[in-house]
């Protein structure tokens, strides 16, 4: 379906999987943010961030939540705490990455690649009520439809090796806070070009978050990055570029 088409302000209709959770959802076309729905008492809309590669190609995106109550801009956080209080994240969650999965279909070069994010405390919860196995069975069901995995945020809080062995990710997204450092100390940049060999020798590939200036650029990219994410490189923006 070809949403760029349909006239601004015009209703679109709902996704089946998401009319069972959200039977009152309402998609509409922004002339400016392209599809919005609306939730819990906001207005959701997607916004894209570039990612490239280490030849400055756009390879692929990531998919933001930009979220508004009455034209006031809320944080994502916010938005998905709402989601918890009304016992909908799981539903929550899931109608942010439709919301994102019709824009970017809808706008974006088809050769790209779009990452999406689910929600952390999900993650969490189906680590702690799940088996290593059942993980791994649901990582390759997911690679059978196709889908990459990739593992966010990677060294935030130091406890995600367990992660890297257990899903075997595709992509590893290093956090922006360890990049930050290695700008500022000399053993970290040593370390950060240490665990960039290590991603790699787990069969990874590597993507530099949080890319601000041109020294973390040039950190990055010594370091042997294969991705470049950052304010530095593209912002974000409601459509693809």
């Amino acid at each position: 379906m070809n949403w760029p088409h349909i006239q601004a302000s015009e209703r679109l209709p709902v996704p089946p999987e998401i009319a069972r959770d959200w039977p009152e959802s309402l998609f509409q076309v922004d002339s400016l943010r392209g599809i919005l729905v609306k939730a819990l008492g906001s207005t959701l809309a997607s916004a894209f961030q570039p990612i490239f590669d280490r030849h400055n190609h756009h390879f692929a995106d990531e998919a933001l939540l930009r979220a508004s109550v009455r034209d006031k801009a809320i944080s994502p956080p916010q938005a998905f705490a709402s989601a918890r209080q009304g016992h909908k994240l799981v539903a929550f969650d899931r109608l942010c990455r439709t919301l994102h999965v019709m824009n970017y279909s809808s706008y974006a070069q088809s050769n790209r690649l779009l990452f999406l994010n689910v929600h952390p405390e999900l993650l969490e919860n189906e680590t702690v009520a799940v088996d290593a196995s059942a993980i791994g069975r649901a990582v390759k069901n997911y690679r059978a439809k196709g889908y990459r995995i990739a593992l966010d945020d990677f060294g935030h809080g130091m406890a995600n090796l367990d992660r890297l062995w257990l899903l075997e990710p595709d992509f590893v997204k290093l956090d922006r806070h360890i990049l930050a450092l290695a700008a500022q100390q000399d053993k970290a940049r040593q370390g950060y070009a240490k665990l960039v060999s290590l991603l790699h020798d787990a069969g990874s590939q590597v993507i530099a978050e949080g890319v601000e200036t041109q020294i973390e650029k040039s950190i990055a990219l010594d370091s042997g990055v294969d991705g470049l994410q950052g304010f530095f490189l593209a912002r974000p923006n409601y459509r693809p570029l």
